[in-house]
């Protein structure tokens, strides 16, 4: 029914870059099991905790993954337009 995207080898991610995609999912889980630790020491405020914990942490864990992604990117030549 569907047909999976084909992806082209040169759009693929490297092997640094999948090892922090494996490292970015890792700290979110733990992040995830710190906030709700930590919300439940408090259970009637336990919602406020866990957001004003979690969001933070997991929203600079994403961007700084992607920059390091972005970074991590492998240079590709581009074509010159020499004619003359």
């Amino acid at each position: 029914m569907f047909e999976p995207r084909k992806i082209e080898p040169d759009q693929r991610l490297t092997a640094a870059q999948r090892a922090v995609v494996i490292i970015m999912n890792l700290m979110l889980l733990g992040e995830v099991t710190w906030a709700m630790y930590h919300g439940q020491q408090d259970p009637e405020n336990l919602t406020s905790i866990f957001l004003r914990s979690f969001i933070p942490a997991a929203v600079s864990t994403v961007v700084v993954a992607r920059l390091l992604i972005r970074k991590m990117r492998p240079v590709t030549p581009e074509p010159s337009d020499k004619a003359s």
